[in-house]
């Protein structure tokens, strides 16, 4: 990068680099007939002789000072975090969230937080207390006597009763199959046929 030594009345300025030259130019601060040269060289040309105007060299400028209004405007606007959590919440939206001013948007959010975190513990008050509720009435309901339960008493005994009507039933039917094949065995033995071993 090129460096410059400018000229104004009796002073010469230190070098200066190409970048700098061009921004004080395009500020105003210097003219394009002013006294320049090459840090380099001895010869004297003009600021335009070195950058013609609409040369295509493009410096950044500093941004001028805020006014009163823009420090006040730029002191009241909110933050992007807050203006995303007002609009999440529902409390502002694309038209009126430009009048909030940073400390009356984290007041409306505190706000709202706690209004939802109150719902919320009521909601969980009320599912404990109605899960406790059931499981109270399934308790005294378990334990009192009442026709439900009487019923499924009755038919426990039923079965229970059945059960046991069942294996005598099935002990007489295996007496009665073995007297059969007993006597059946007799049958063969006095007509004279083989033996065959009895099932079991």
């Amino acid at each position: 990068m090129r460096s410059f030594h400018l000229q104004s009345g009796e002073e010469i300025t230190a070098a200066l680099p190409e970048a700098e030259v061009v921004a004080l130019l395009a500020s105003g601060e210097l003219t394009p007939d002013q006294p320049c040269r090459l840090a380099e060289e001895d010869v004297w040309r003009t600021v335009a002789d070195f950058f013609p105007s609409g040369s295509g060299l493009k410096v950044r400028t500093a941004k001028p000072p805020a006014s009163a209004a823009e420090q006040i405007s730029d002191a009241n606007r909110i933050d992007d975090a807050t203006r995303r959590r007002l609009l999440a919440y529902g409390l502002a939206d694309a038209v009126n969230i430009d009048g909030f001013t940073q400390s009356q948007a984290v007041k409306a959010i505190v706000r709202k937080e706690k209004e939802t975190r109150s719902v919320w513990h009521a909601h969980r008050r009320v599912q404990v207390g109605a899960f406790l509720s059931l499981l109270v009435l399934g308790i005294v309901a378990g334990a009192t006597t009442n026709p439900l339960s009487l019923r499924i008493e009755k038919s426990a005994a039923l079965l229970q009763r059945q059960d046991g009507d069942v294996k005598a039933s099935l002990s007489v039917l295996r007496s009665t199959l073995s007297d059969f094949n007993y006597v059946r065995e007799r049958d063969r033995q006095s007509s004279g046929a083989k033996t065959k071993p009895a099932k079991k």
